[in-house]
């Protein structure tokens, strides 16, 4: 491609390899920086937090261009082409800017002739070059300027321009900006890796960019894209009737640099008795104060376990009854993605749900997790609200199948379950219950025994997935097999209770009575 420069070389190879581990830190400031900015209500104190979450954001686009600039320069990068509507998709960034274009007092106008035509091009990456290009283009335009953006085909081209009025590149520097960590030296900031970017993307369509500026007068860059099919692969086109768009998303968004305001999101959480906890959550964490974080986020409403790598978290299950997993992904000793792998394949454990933090924002990344079981992937930097909000859906969620589970007659081992091995395990519980529904001896002990469990852990294990312990359990298999027998009217309430294994009849009616909230007569009746 260009030949590195040793100090670009150096600056390259020292970003990227830092460029995962500073998504901590940051969530560690743009986290809290959030909860902050909800709550001041003073206008001087929430200038000075906009002022640092905007450069946060500078700094967090920063990290997201190293990794994508990282990606296309090692060839990772795979195209996908696809017809689709190229005017809505380059509209949709154009609106992006509209209010920076309005606080600069910038006239901001898109001109297309392709509105209603569908092209062969790669939204991802069209994405990319677009904000690249805006970005750039707002960057060196001043107030009272303009900058404008144009499409339309040109022979067997889509063409792409990104017009301003700005500074202008000297015409010995319009070569050289398209070279990896080159700047103007204007005074703008600025990592030098956004142009070089996007000529690469542009080369991955098979595609040409140039650049007409003049000093002064501004800049237009022109991005050719070809729509003769037989300049891309075999490879490259499988899938271009359009199903593969959308199934990659990479994290670069040039307009994060310039947002004033957040939009936070408002999570409705209903109020608990004092004191009570919604639920207890293991913490794998290697990074003490991130963990320290999330501890201090979580801990008024979940009861908190601690580990500091996957080895102690999957130790620490052992001994206690957890309702959800909150693991880093990159830890030393056993890493999130094996802990998750460990945990649902496991059949004492597989039920508890899994959620992964990661500075890994890349969908292969997030599908390796997915893959391996795991319930949610979450990118760093994260909304501890939002995070909040997921577990507790999450909880509710569990709590509605316990109450279904409770409700209804006829037990669904599909449906009150989320993976094969829970499923298979309770069709085999609810076996050996019906198989001694009769035995007035039959104990949680045999039951353990027939399960191959231990009594402890089935009784942790029936809870999570039902919300009933095995003696619970027992009684409700029974009573469901009583309220059957009672509707077909055919034995006395004394017959029933020795069929369904309660040798004394008024024990039996006193336990429907809790269990059905009325007597085996009054239903009966009913």
């Amino acid at each position: 491609y260009y030949p590195h420069p040793k100090s670009c070389i150096y600056k390259l190879n020292s970003s990227v390899n830092i460029s995962h581990e500073l998504r901590t830190p940051l969530t560690l400031i743009v986290a809290p920086l959030q909860e902050l900015l909800s709550n001041v209500t003073g206008h001087w104190e929430r200038e000075k937090l906009l002022y640092i979450q905007r450069n946060t954001k500078r700094l967090l686009h920063l990290v997201n261009q190293l990794m994508d600039y990282r990606r296309a320069e090692l060839g990772i990068f795979e195209l996908k082409p696809v017809y689709a509507n190229i005017y809505k998709r380059v509209l949709n960034t154009f609106l992006n800017y509209e209010s920076l274009a309005k606080r600069k007092d910038i006239d901001y106008n898109f001109y297309s002739e392709l509105q209603d035509e569908d092209v062969l091009f790669d939204g991802t990456y069209l994405d990319l070059i677009v904000n690249n290009l805006l970005s750039n283009a707002f960057k060196y335009t001043g107030d009272g300027e303009s900058v404008s953006v144009k499409l339309y085909k040109e022979n067997k081209n889509v063409v792409l321009q990104v017009i301003d009025t700005g500074v202008g590149i000297p015409e010995d520097k319009q070569q050289k900006i398209f070279e990896r960590f080159y700047q103007i030296e204007n005074g703008h900031e600025g990592s030098g890796i956004g142009l070089s970017l996007v000529q690469r993307l542009v080369e991955l369509h098979h595609g040409q960019i140039t650049l007409v500026s003049e000093v002064g007068e501004g800049s237009t860059f022109s991005i050719y894209i070809p729509q003769d099919k037989s300049v891309y692969s075999a490879d490259e086109l499988l899938g271009s009737s359009g199903e593969l768009e959308g199934q990659r998303v990479y994290s670069t968004n040039a307009h994060d640099m310039y947002v004033d305001d957040v939009e936070f999101v408002e999570v409705e959480i209903n109020e608990k008795e004092e004191g009570s906890k919604h639920g207890t959550i293991l913490i794998a964490e290697d990074n003490e104060e991130l963990r320290q974080y999330l501890s201090n986020g979580l801990s008024a409403q979940f009861n908190l376990i601690e580990a500091e790598n996957g080895q102690q978290a999957l130790d620490l299950l052992k001994d206690n009854d957890v309702d959800l997993i909150l693991s880093d992904v990159m830890m030393p000793v056993m890493d999130g993605i094996k802990l998750c792998k460990s945990v649902k394949q496991n059949l004492r454990t597989c039920h508890i749900p899994v959620y992964l933090l990661s500075a890994k924002v890349d969908v292969k990344y997030q599908l390796k997790g997915l893959q391996v079981g795991a319930d949610d992937y979450i990118p760093k930097p994260f909304s501890m609200e939002v995070l909040i909000a997921k577990i507790l859906n999450m909880l509710r969620t569990r709590y509605r199948i316990f109450e279904h589970f409770s409700n209804t007659a006829e037990i669904e081992p599909d449906k009150i379950t989320s993976n094969a091995m829970d499923e298979e395990m309770l069709k085999k519980a609810i076996a050996i219950v019906e198989k001694n529904i009769s035995n007035v001896e039959f104990s949680t002990e045999q039951f353990a025994s027939e399960m191959n469990m231990s009594r402890s852990n089935l009784h942790l294990k029936l809870k999570a997935i039902t919300g009933k312990s095995a003696i619970d359990f027992i009684h409700k298999i029974r009573f469901n097999r009583a309220c059957q027998l009672l509707k077909e009217g055919k034995y006395t309430v004394s017959e029933i209770s020795f069929m369904v294994g309660y040798n004394t009849p008024s024990y039996f009616a006193a336990r429907f009575k809790k269990y059905m909230g009325c007597l085996p007569t009054e239903y009966g009746k009913k």
